[in-house]
Order: structure tokens, then C-alpha cells, then sequence
């Protein structure tokens, strides 16, 4: 009797604890359906509520409801289609614990054959989580037939350390494409430090100054104890950008070795490499001096005495090359882009202005043509759904070419949404370019990334190849945004402005 009594109360548990678990699905169900839902409207405050539905639930089905938005496909005519909820579900999935809600992310690597971008998203995503048990599937990966999928997957088996990837990746450590073929060095860099030495430090050497940057910038986490060395060689290379992070690695080493080669890179005859050099020893020594001679006669003067302070100095905007400013930020660049909004909120009214903000626009950028003579490269950007480059490359300011660009400003056609992305994308291409100027209306409307999580991310990748720095201007009485502007220039150490 005992027994049947026993086996009574335990049918009751399990068949309490069936019923338990089916409520919970079924109210999961009807948690992602709401999401789904949401997801459909054309509000960014219920995308980011179902974006946090999917987290919360944390399931495979979850993840699919991810997925299913970044398979939308963006109408680029309709500025008013949620091109940004890509962005936001993006993000999202970044958020997901579950392993088996993970697996979902691989699987759509594996499976979607009609959608490149969205394996490259995936990838991106695998490479976030730093999981090995999607090793195999980022491998598998590297032979896609777009080059952007490969180089994502080869930037994620960095970030996830998959030894297993290593023949693969040496492989693709030769492709024609310059991401494809730094991401795979660095990858095996990071994989296995000591047996990829030799081709790593011949990919230092590479034909592209942007894959010597970026890989320069893996010095101190794959080589710490050479990294002083390698970026103080890399003070002479014949490319700004290397230089440009040779700066930056030696401003995180506490030697004073690395101090030297930097007060050394001071007078460097790009004006941004020399102020990065400045920035770096006032962050490495917690001195505040602007200087090329000041930092040259201190450190005369107290070399040998100089002990490194705890933390990290504070920055003090250095004294540029040019005397002039654009919305109040100084120029201290002599490669320049101004990259000039050209959608139709442009023919709004700037109050502080008193005039239409198209017509503030092209009044500043008149302002930094008269003020200069000569000593600046320079191209101006028009931009709205699409991009119109004054000229193909940078171009010596004159006063015929100064001419000609506020020309080519003031007929640029004022309409429509704009594309954020692809302008930078654009100034990105560029490699003459160290200094962007984005002016804008408010945050983007349309483009292959929109939200500002996105943007930023994938401004920090490309900039591994190419460190430039964006200051961001906001023609805009919305908080929302010019925060969105601002976070841009964050990314890039750039200043921000707002005008209302």
C-alpha cells in the first residue's frame, strides 16, 4: 500500500511538473508572438521592446524571431521603413545565454544561402559569444563566396581562439582582399602566437597600409613583449595610418623607451599622427603640454627622474596645424572630408542660425575656405539617400578648387532620407583621408546599418584598417538624435557639437 501511495504522489509531481512546463511554453509562445508583432509596427519603442521579449525568453524560438528581421530586405525609397529594427534585433542576439538559442545563430550561418549579409551577421554574432563549439561552422565559413562573410568569420575565429581553424585560416591569410587577409593573420596571431610569428610579422610588411595597421593594433595582446619594438619601427613607415597606431600601442607601454619614440613621433609630418602622439603621452605620463617643443624640452629635462603615474592622464586638446574651425571644432587636420547632409530636413530652420540649415552649412564650410589658403587636402560629401563625392580622391585647396567646392555644396540636390553609413562608408575608401567633419540633420534614416549600435560597431572595424577620426555636428533640437551623432564621434575619439 505504502509503495502504490508513493508512486501516486510522484505521477502527481510529474504530471504537476508537465502541465507547469507547457504553461510556461505556451506563455512564452504568446510572449514572442507579441514580439513578433511589435517587431512589425514602425516604431523604434516596440522594437526595442520586443528585442528585450526575445532576451528575456532566451529559446531557440526566440532567436528565430531575431532572425526573422534581419532577413527583412530594406526598401531603400522608403524612408520610413524600420531598416534600424536589422539593427536593434542585432543587437539583441548578443544578449542571448542559452546554448542551445546560440546554436540557432549557427545554424542560420550554416544554412542561409540566399542572404550573404546575414551569415556575415551571424558570424559577427558567433564571434561575440567567443564560444569554441562554433569553431567548426566560422571555419566552414571561410570559404563563402563573398569576401565579407570570410572576413568576418576569420575576424570571429580570432575572438574565439579555434586552434582546429588554423590550416584554414592560412589559407585565406593569401586572399586578394585586404580584410579577408589581415583578419586571417591575426586571427592565427591570436590562435597561436608563437608558431605564426614569422607570418605575422611579414604581414606587417603587407603591399596595403591598412592591413599593416591593423595588424600593428594586435601587437600588444598577441606579442605584448614585442609590441614597443614593432611600433616604433612603425614610426617610419611610409603609410600615416600604421604610424598613427604605433602611437597609439606605445601610449599603453610604460617605458621610457616607448615615451621616447613618442615625443620622437610628435613632429611627424602628418599633423593627426603627431597629435594621436601628443594624446598618448599626456594619457602615459599625465603631462598636459600641446607641444612638439614642449614635450622635447620636459622630457630633456626629466627623463631620468620620471617615475609613471598610477591610472591615466588627462587629455588636453593639442594646437593643430590650421587656425580655423567648422561649427566650432578646431582643424587640425590637412586631409580633410566635410560631410554635408543633403536630405530634406536640411530645409528646415536652424533658430540659432536664423536661417535654413543647408544654408548654416554651407556658410561654415565657406567660413574654413576663407580662413585657409592653401595647406589643406580636402573633399566635400553630399549626401542624402545617396553619396555625390566633389571629386573621386582628395584634392589641394586653391582658390579655384575652394571655388568649385562650395559650388558643387551649394547645387547639391536637397531630398529625401539619409544614409549615414555609406557616407562613411565612402570617406572610408579614401585612405588619404584622416579627419571627417559629418554634419547632419539627426540620426540616419535608411542604409545597410542605421541604429547607432551598429554604425559604431562596424565604424570601429573598418577603422582597425584606416584611423580616421569623425567629429560629428548635429543640426537638431532632438536629444534622440544627436546623441545618436555622438556616440559616432565617441567611437573615434572625434569631438561633437549641437546646434539647435
Amino acid at each position: 500500500m505504502h509503495r502504490v501511495s508513493t508512486l501516486c504522489v510522484f505521477l502527481v509531481l510529474a504530471l504537476t511538473a508537465a502541465i507547469g512546463s507547457g504553461a510556461v511554453q505556451d506563455a512564452d509562445a504568446g510572449r514572442l508572438e507579441e514580439a513578433r508583432r511589435l517587431f512589425g509596427t514602425w516604431n523604434e519603442g516596440d522594437a526595442n521592446r520586443a528585442a528585450q521579449i526575445c532576451v528575456q525568453v532566451d529559446s531557440p524560438e526566440s532567436v528565430e524571431v531575431l532572425l526573422e528581421v534581419l532577413r527583412r530586405e530594406q526598401p531603400r525609397s522608403n524612408a520610413l521603413a524600420p531598416a534600424h529594427f536589422r539593427d536593434i534585433a542585432w543587437g539583441a542576439l548578443l544578449e542571448i545565454k542559452d546554448r542551445y538559442a546560440r546554436k540557432a545563430v549557427e545554424a542560420e550561418l550554416k544554412q542561409n544561402k540566399k542572404n550573404p549579409r546575414v551569415r556575415q551577421w551571424c558570424a559577427e554574432v558567433l564571434g561575440e559569444y567567443a564560444d569554441l563549439d562554433f569553431g567548426e561552422a566560422l571555419t566552414r565559413a571561410l570559404t563563402d563566396k563573398e569576401d565579407f562573410v570570410r572576413a568576418a568569420a576569420a575576424r570571429a575565429l580570432g575572438k574565439t581562439r579555434y586552434e582546429p581553424a588554423q590550416k584554414a585560416l592560412e589559407k585565406s591569410s593569401s586572399s586578394s582582399d585586404a580584410f579577408v587577409r589581415a583578419n586571417s593573420i591575426e586571427a592565427l596571431a591570436l590562435v597561436a602566437p608563437a608558431s605564426n610569428l614569422k607570418r605575422y610579422e611579414k604581414g606587417l610588411k603587407d603591399k596595403d597600409g591598412g592591413v599593416r595597421c591593423a595588424l600593428l593594433a594586435t601587437a600588444p595582446v598577441a606579442y605584448p613583449d614585442l609590441a614597443e619594438r614593432l611600433s616604433t619601427e612603425a614610426l617610419d613607415d611610409e603609410d600615416w595610418r600604421p604610424r598613427a597606431q604605433a602611437t597609439d600601442n606605445l601610449g599603453g607601454i610604460k617605458t621610457k623607451t616607448s615615451v621616447d619614440a613618442l615625443i620622437r613621433a610628435t613632429e611627424d609630418g602628418r599633423p593627426t599622427v603627431g597629435l594621436r602622439a601628443i594624446t598618448n603621452l599626456q594619457k602615459l605620463t599625465g603631462q598636459a603640454h600641446t607641444r612638439a617643443d614642449q614635450w622635447k624640452r620636459w622630457w630633456a629635462e626629466n627623463r631620468e627622474t620620471f617615475a609613471f603615474p598610477e591610472g591615466t592622464g588627462a587629455v588636453t586638446r593639442g594646437e593643430g596645424a590650421t587656425v580655423t574651425t567648422f561649427n566650432g571644432i578646431q582643424l587640425t587636420s590637412d586631409h580633410v572630408a566635410f560631410l554635408m547632409d543633403k536630405s530634406k530636413a536640411m530645409n528646415d530652420q536652424l533658430s540659432s542660425r536664423g536661417c535654413t540649415k543647408d544654408a548654416a552649412a554651407h556658410q561654415e564650410l565657406t567660413g574654413v575656405f576663407e580662413s585657409l589658403e592653401d595647406g589643406l587636402d580636402f573633399n566635400i560629401f553630399n549626401y542624402a539617400l545617396e553619396v555625390d563625392a566633389f571629386q573621386k580622391q582628395a584634392v589641394e585647396l586653391t582658390k579655384v578648387t575652394a571655388r568649385k567646392g562650395l559650388t558643387f555644396h551649394a547645387e547639391g540636390r536637397i531630398d529625401g532620407a539619409k544614409d549615414i553609413w555609406a557616407v562613411l562608408e565612402s570617406v572610408l575608401s579614401d585612405p588619404t583621408l584622416d579627419t571627417a567633419y559629418l554634419l547632419s540633420s539627426g540620426e540616419p534614416d535608411v542604409g545597410l546599418y542605421v541604429h547607432w549600435n551598429r554604425v559604431t560597431w562596424q565604424l570601429r572595424e573598418l577603422n582597425r584598417f584606416h584611423k580616421i577620426t569623425v567629429h560629428s555636428i548635429a543640426y537638431s533640437d532632438n536629444d534622440w538624435y544627436a546623441q545618436q551623432l555622438e556616440r559616432i564621434s565617441d567611437c573615434t575619439d572625434g569631438e561633437f557639437r549641437r546646434f539647435q
